[in-house]
């Protein structure tokens, strides 16, 4: 009992310490399962989650990244004009591509037509506009892909 003042002290010091809970309206990240679900949306229907469409800056050949590089993402199919889709699975992206592509460098290719070393893709390739949240969700689920 000699003590309990002592410890109060400490527990009123920490608790008046501590940080004001958050007033941020902000929404918490979704859990990885949400996120992939939405890319997944994204990925084999160009629309998200919630349904709303995804957009290009110009209008793109095809609705989906699916409709170019197949549901599964292993490309190969054959576009107007001579080209042939991108293979998108991990092995083609990651572990043959040199530098290996990231979430990040795959944000970057959907949204700029970027690759992972810093050189233009073919012009075919809609540059998508995605909000920050959509377009990491699409990327992340596109490093999913085997």
């Amino acid at each position: 009992m000699k003590h309990l003042p002592l410890v109060l002290l400490v527990l009123i010091a920490v608790g008046c310490s501590a940080p004001p809970p958050s007033t941020s309206h902000r929404s918490p990240a979704p859990p990885p399962a949400v996120s992939l679900a939405n890319g997944r949306s994204i990925f084999l229907t160009g629309r998200d989650a919630n349904g709303t469409r995804i957009v290009a800056d110009a209008m793109p050949l095809r609705p989906s990244c699916a409709a170019c590089h197949g549901a599964n993402g292993a490309g190969g199919i054959h576009l107007p004009g001579g080209e042939v889709s991108a293979d998108l699975r991990h092995k083609a992206l990651v572990t043959d591509m040199k530098p290996p592509y990231t979430v990040a460098l795959v944000e970057r290719a959907v949204a700029t037509g970027i690759d992972s070393a810093g050189e233009r893709l073919d012009p075919i390739m809609p540059h998508w506009r995605l909000d920050a949240r959509d377009l990491r969700d699409v990327a992340s689920y596109v490093m999913t892909l085997k």
